[in-house]
């Protein structure tokens, strides 16, 4: 009896043991393939870096070296090579294995200070529209003809945003100026998170001598008014005359929201043409919209070339709860999909780092998880990952 209990016994500690023995495999299997994926994922992050640097070793470059000798007699040598050039449409056709050494073989457009082919990525940009009247005007609100230059400015923004309505380039959207921080964060917009402003203004033709006398200008234009309402009331008197004709300035600035600096300007100066005075106001003259529209045509070609070697990238943002994962302001209006891959960094210039160790690694990767019209998720995949609100927030992700 005891030797038969002896052997259940032995028999359940084999049974144990080869349990313990598969459970450890397959432990170790899932740990092999989770640390196969993310070494994976790693040297894909390492390939693209190669091939970063060796996309700017083809580019202008500049060797700076210097040398110096130690107390004791030991030469010390530094170089330092800088490039003038900028990358941009990045993409990862596919990834090789040469000699056990991974390997990306991508392609991009490289453009140097000098000259740049004019090659877009098929991305639109993204923008707002903010309109004002001349910061320099004392009223803020001039009389052009039986408008004022806030009606004017109500059409000149229509025609704009109905202008790039369907552009391949661009995706803009009126500036909402909400009260106040809470505001924006109840009822904020993904496009309020756009890289871009246009700035446009519409202000009278005047030199700046001439500004000082616009308030006396006013005062007589609003007394003439009056006079007219009263001489039409009185059939005797005939007190109307035209509204003369304006010279009219059309500015539209970029600006780079993140640096809140300019980056291109224009202007152009059209006529508002003379009309009849009267009880009751007309429509914008049908040859003022004309001009609105060709000056709007010629302006967003000459902006949409400006801006055609010029790298873009998108903030990022922090998604609740997740440290793993990221928001950034642009979905399927600007041509992002699931899957495709950003690089992430502190410094939107990622061609630079490439050819600096210590910008080299600081570059992570990511991935679009998913994606709204709007706004995409992106997935921490490997390289250094920002930790916190405000290393998110001052991190930056290039579409390649």
């Amino acid at each position: 009896m005891s030797n038969l209990n002896l052997w259940k016994g032995h028999k359940n500690s084999i049974k144990s043991g080869v349990s313990f023995i598969v459970l450890s495999v397959l432990w170790g299997a899932v740990i092999s393939n989770s640390w196969a994926t993310n070494l994976a994922a790693e040297h894909k992050l390492e390939a693209i870096k190669q091939s970063l640097i060796d996309l700017a070793v083809k580019s202008n470059l500049k060797l700076g070296s210097s040398a110096y000798l130690d107390s004791q007699g030991v030469l010390h040598e530094s170089s330092i090579i800088s490039s003038d050039a900028d990358v941009r449409g990045i993409r990862v056709l596919s990834y090789l294995q040469e000699g056990g050494i991974p390997s990306a073989e991508i392609t991009a457009d490289i453009f140097s200070a000098a000259q740049c082919p004019g090659t877009r990525p098929k991305i639109r940009r993204q923008a707002v529209l903010r309109v004002s009247a001349d910061n320099l005007n004392l009223s803020h609100n001039d009389r052009v003809g039986d408008h004022y230059l806030s009606e004017l400015l109500q059409v000149a923004e229509s025609n704009f945003l109905s202008s790039l309505a369907g552009s391949n380039d661009w995706l803009v959207s009126s500036e909402i100026a909400y009260p106040s921080e809470y505001d924006h964060y109840v009822s904020g917009r993904s496009q309020d998170n756009a890289s871009y402003r246009f700035d446009l203004t519409v202000r009278h033709n005047r030199l700046l001598k001439d500004r000082q006398t616009q308030f006396v200008s006013d005062s007589l234009d609003a007394t003439y008014e009056m006079a007219s309402w009263v001489a039409g009331q009185i059939p005797e008197l005939d007190y109307t005359k035209p509204w003369p004709s304006q010279d009219l300035v059309y500015e539209l600035t970029l600006v780079d929201r993140q640096t809140n600096s300019a980056i291109w300007s224009n202007k152009h100066v059209f006529r508002y043409p003379k009309v009849d005075r009267g009880y009751h106001k007309n429509t914008i003259p049908s040859s003022v919209k004309f001009d609105l529209k060709k000056i709007n045509s010629s302006l967003v070609e000459q902006v949409t070339k400006a801006v055609d070697c010029r790298t873009d990238s998108y903030r990022l943002t922090v998604v609740p709860g997740r440290s793993d994962k990221f928001k950034i302001s642009a979905g399927l209006s600007a041509g992002v999909a699931i899957g495709d891959q950003f690089l992430i960094s502190a410094d939107a210039n990622i061609l630079s780092q490439s050819l600096s160790l210590s910008g080299l690694s600081e570059l992570g990767l990511a991935e679009v998880e998913s994606v709204t019209r709007r706004t995409a998720t992106l997935k921490y995949v490997a390289g250094p990952k920002p930790e916190g609100m405000g290393a998110i927030s001052n991190s930056v992700a290039l579409h390649f």
